[in-house]
């Protein structure tokens, strides 16, 4: 058994043409384009430079990122299938021993708590990418996990048409996530406006964020409990981001957020909707905060309230 690690990454000359494809996909998830061709591109490219460098490259991101969007489709599934293919690429890119790594992992996770499969299956997955492992040669030569999770299946003699039927949920839907904060706190941003007159303002304040590579969070993306207290829930998810950026054209409730944004140790940057033939008013109470206001669409540099 091979205790050396082969190298599955993306090579360095590659990633710059690899990241627009990459973008392109994630906004589509975000503006739920789930059948956009974005997704299938980034599937298709990293096949070519495998076929280039002769050698695998890891897909796990792609795999999972297309199973996701066919649950957005109804196609569960080929949904199922492609999360499959996610986790036997994750076992694959662990070192020899320890594909159980690969059960933390998103596609893990989702097979586990999402569709609830069997884990015997994903057992012999795991067993499956070890023996592949007995050489980096072969390891490297592992670029379709297709052949894994069609010799899991066969030594557990399932019927590759049934795989659906092994799962506790085969009805799953996209919708708003539960409360919670599986991103680093300095990668998340919080976004806040008034969501009465300028909700418009969040899905270019979200694609702003994620060209950048931060993860944007809003309030109206949670689902929160009918009993619960919406300025309170509003809060938390402002304590789990490192950043925040607030729309203060009209006042609102994101008043509240920003003032509190000081307590939480939150970096702040205020944006407002300009007027046509002026530079906008400020009020003297934003002002006193002195936080960044971001003025630049009039051409003018941000200045520091003090």
């Amino acid at each position: 058994m091979s205790t050396e690690r082969a190298d599955r990454s993306l090579p360095d000359r590659f990633i710059a043409s690899y990241q627009p494809i990459e973008l392109e996909a994630q906004i589509a998830f975000y503006q739920e384009r789930y059948e956009d061709a974005a997704f299938r591109r980034a599937h298709e490219f990293i096949v070519n430079v495998q076929r280039e460098i002769n050698r695998a490259i890891h897909k796990g991101a792609v795999f999972y990122n297309l199973g996701v969007a066919l649950v957005g489709t109804g196609d569960i599934s080929q949904a199922l299938h492609n999360v499959l293919l996610a986790y036997a690429e994750d076992t694959l890119g662990t070192e020899v021993d320890f594909e159980d790594n690969a059960d933390r992992a998103p596609a893990g996770r989702f097979l586990s708590d999402g569709f609830v499969i069997q884990l015997r299956l994903l057992r012999e997955i795991k067993n499956a990418s070890r023996a592949v492992k007995g050489s980096v040669q072969s390891w490297l030569q592992a670029l379709d996990p297709e052949s894994i999770l069609r010799q899991a299946l066969s030594r557990l003699r399932i019927d590759p048409d049934r795989v659906l039927s092994l799962c506790e949920r085969q009805n799953l839907t996209i919708g708003p996530a539960p409360l919670g904060f599986p991103q680093p706190r300095d990668r998340r941003v919080f976004m806040g406006t008034n969501y009465d007159t300028h909700s418009h303002v969040i899905p270019e304040m979200r694609l702003a964020i994620m060209m950048r590579n931060y993860t944007p969070i809003a309030a109206r993306d949670v689902i929160v409990p009918p009993t619960a207290n919406v300025h309170d829930i509003s809060m938390i998810l402002l304590h789990t981001c490192g950043w925040a950026i607030f729309d203060v054209t009209q006042p609102a409730g994101q008043f509240m957020e920003i003032e509190r944004a000081r307590d939480y140790g939150v970096n702040v940057l205020l944006v407002r909707s300009d007027p046509v033939s002026h530079p906008p008013h400020v009020s003297q109470m934003i002002g006193s905060l002195g936080y960044l206001l971001d003025l630049s669409r009039h051409g003018r540099s941000a200045p520091t309230y003090c």
